[in-house]
């Protein structure tokens, strides 16, 4: 009995120092690296030292700016540009000269009785210096004459001359794609000449006729049919016209001056066609 006694007391023995070895090897890296002291612990106030300032608040969180919508102000259109102008059959860069036919004009041969005229129709010459003005040149000859014969008498018909020189200044009031509206100051000279009779029994005769007016109206470009260069022109307005007749013949010189202030289309409607009604081409 004692010595099982004894043998229960050695084992006894035996495993508690085997509990309190294991113990002491699990504690010793514990013991070797001291635990750190906790981050929210505060420093140890320092004698005398003035308490710490308050933490000042956090910056309240700034609003952003509002946004205000700005109305959109229409800005004024741009000039036309050369590009634009161009688009118009009126271009002046492009068709600066024009010829064709400028109108008739009845022209005085100086004899007061009915049909004592003669119609000559006149060529033009258009040149525009720029796009604000442009000149107008014109001229016009006229000739008749003739002989009639009876059996072997021949007899010379009286000889009738006559010429028109035109000039004015066509100035474009309004321009659009095909049509050019526009004001032309202009004067106009005309002179006739025709004679009777033969040696001491002849007598001479002259005309001359001055008109000085303006006329307005369009100028109608063909563009729309693919002849821009084609143009032609309608215009009306107002004129004074002096006429004068002359005669020599028998050592009498006579003369006869009338004055007046008219439109210039007359009673028919086709006297436009009287030096109203011009058609260029332009190059």
């Amino acid at each position: 009995m004692r010595r099982a006694h004894v043998g229960r007391m050695a084992r006894m023995m035996v495993g508690a120092a085997s509990a309190v070895v294991v113990a002491a090897w699990a504690g010793a890296p514990a013991s070797a690296q001291p635990a750190a002291p906790p981050a929210d612990v505060a420093p140890a106030a320092v004698p005398g030292a003035p308490p710490p300032s308050p933490a000042e608040p956090p910056a309240p969180a700034t609003a952003p700016a509002p946004v205000v919508a700005v109305p959109a102000v229409a800005s004024p259109a741009p000039p036309a540009s050369d590009t634009e102008r161009a688009a118009s059959d009126f271009d002046v860069q492009e068709r600066r000269w024009a010829i064709g036919y400028a109108g008739i004009s009845q022209v005085p041969v100086g004899l007061t009785t009915a049909g004592a005229s003669i119609t000559v129709p006149a060529l033009g010459l258009r040149y525009w210096a720029n796009e604000k003005v442009g000149i107008d040149v014109a001229l016009g000859i006229g000739w008749t004459g003739g002989s009639t014969s009876t059996g072997t008498t021949s007899t010379d018909k009286d000889s009738v001359f006559g010429f028109v020189l035109q000039a004015g200044l066509p100035v474009p009031l309004s321009v659009h794609r095909h049509v050019s509206f526009e004001v032309i100051p202009y004067f106009a000279v005309a002179r006739g000449s025709t004679s009777t009779g033969t040696g001491a029994g002849k007598t001479d005769f002259s005309g001359l006729r001055i008109d000085v007016g303006a006329r307005a109206g369009f100028e109608l470009f063909f563009g729309f049919i693919g002849i821009p260069e084609l143009a032609l022109s309608a215009t009306v307005g107002l004129q004074f016209e002096s006429l004068k007749f002359s005669s020599d013949g028998g050592g009498v010189s006579q003369s006869d001056t009338t004055n007046g202030f008219s439109t210039t289309v007359q009673n028919n409607p086709w006297d436009i066609f009287a030096g109203n009604v011009a058609a260029r081409y332009y190059f």
